[in-house]
């Protein structure tokens, strides 16, 4: 019911909303927008109407970020990216357009009216953070499929000054066994080592409890979705690095037998 974030909670009318974690507890959803109070155009009223609630309200408001993302790479917002014959032509990866929405998204506090980690996943979708960073963002678009046992390293330089690093890995994993214990199939860990070549963040580590990441933890064995989000980093060169700890199943069948990442 109004444009500020301040006010969102969560809640569980309507039959209550869809949340996580899956059973071996990874984080989901990935990401939320509102669930009701959502002025739409239809009706005479000039506030629109309520109505437009639920995942019928969610759902969509998403997916429309998501087609305005494609319009954008198509537009060429990503200098060396997008400007074939038509969106549809020169797509990203449906990887990558995830990893921006989730890299850029406003995440609320975690203490602010229910909204932990596994209620509003990695945040709501915002356009202008991923427009104003869009000269900022390095990309990989689908393009390093990895066999097990090997490794993507990026070497990112952060000019001194800049207020925050986030870094996010997604990849398409093959549909899992309802019946096993882990879903996932193959497991991709995300490794962000600071310019000092010690301090290191694992993928996702300490984000169920802050929106901060914190130094040190364990490759990430759960997640297909991993994040590294830091506050003031150190200015140098910053050390992004996937690792392929098990590689099952490819995931991407026009690729090598092994599935792509994708990071922003």
């Amino acid at each position: 019911g109004s444009l500020s974030r301040a006010d969102d909670t969560f809640s569980g009318g309507f039959g209550s909303a869809s949340y996580g974690p899956a059973q071996e507890g990874r984080i989901k959803p990935d990401l939320t927008n509102c669930f009701d109070n959502i002025p739409a155009t239809w009706g005479t009223s000039t506030n629109g109407t309520t109505t437009f609630s639920g995942t019928s309200g969610a759902t969509p408001i998403t997916a429309g970020c998501g087609g305005v993302l494609e319009q954008m790479w198509h537009s060429g917002v990503w200098i060396g990216f997008g400007g074939g014959s038509s969106v549809f032509a020169d797509r990203p990866a449906s990887t990558t357009a995830k990893a921006l929405l989730i890299n850029t998204a406003y995440r609320y506090p975690l203490s602010q009216g229910g909204l932990t980690r596994v209620k509003q996943g990695w945040g709501m979708p915002d356009l202008t953070n991923l427009y104003n960073r869009r000269a900022k963002t390095f990309i990989v678009n689908a393009s390093t499929p990895l066999q097990q046992g090997q490794s993507a390293i990026y070497p990112l330089t952060v000019a001194a000054g800049e207020p925050s690093l986030s870094v996010s890995m997604c990849y398409i994993d093959p549909m899992g066994n309802t019946a096993s214990t882990i879903s996932r199939i193959n497991d991709l860990s995300l490794k962000v080592t600071a310019p000092d070549g010690v301090t290191v963040f694992w993928g996702n580590n300490g984000l169920n409890a802050d929106n901060l990441s914190t130094p040190g933890g364990a490759p990430n064995t759960i997640d297909t979705v991993e994040n590294v989000f830091l506050q003031n980093p150190a200015a140098g060169i910053w050390t992004v690095e996937v690792q392929a700890a098990q590689v099952v199943a490819d995931a991407s069948p026009p690729t090598a037998p092994a599935g792509p990442t994708d990071a922003a």
